[in-house]
């Protein structure tokens, strides 16, 4: 079934949607930190299992990346309506680089213990509480007009 125009505007293309600079940024930025994300997860959890040899500590740093986003829900909700989001975006992508730099550079020197990796995927569970939803709030900004959903669908897929 064709695409049905939203708002008078024509349908706009995935294609013509990619060469949107805006939204192509916007995509490639997501996916990077969508990326390096899921592979923080995995050597975090690697290295907690690596250290203690339990598989309750792997569960927990589950537990303690994912508790940020449930008590912040609607104070992270809050800052993506309040604050530029851009800024915000771009704050937690700094927190979130400059905390795995910190995790590499005690593993290096062999200072790291389990206190600081669970303090560290804490902050990282509260910068991610924080970049979700104003990344989702950014995007209608940088869709071109008329391609919400279709930008929403690339975006997601």
């Amino acid at each position: 079934m064709p695409e049905q125009p939203i708002s008078g505007h024509p349908p706009v293309s995935a294609r013509a949607l990619l060469a949107h600079r805006a939204f192509l940024y916007f995509l490639l930025s997501r996916s990077l930190s969508r990326f390096s994300s899921q592979i923080a997860a995995v050597a975090i959890g690697w290295q907690i299992y690596d250290l203690t040899g339990s598989a309750f500590a792997l569960g927990m740093v589950g537990l303690v990346q994912f508790l940020p986003t449930a008590l912040l829900v609607f104070v992270a909700g809050h800052a993506a309506d309040r604050y530029e989001r851009k800024r915000v975006v771009q704050l937690c992508q700094l927190v979130e680089a400059a905390t795995a730099l910190y995790l590499a550079t005690i593993t290096y020197l062999g200072a790291v213990g389990e206190v600081q990796i669970f303090i560290a995927t804490f902050v990282l569970g509260i910068a991610g509480a924080f970049e979700s939803p104003t990344t989702a709030a950014l995007l209608p900004l940088i869709a071109p007009q008329g391609s919400l959903q279709r930008a929403t669908a690339v975006s997601s897929g």
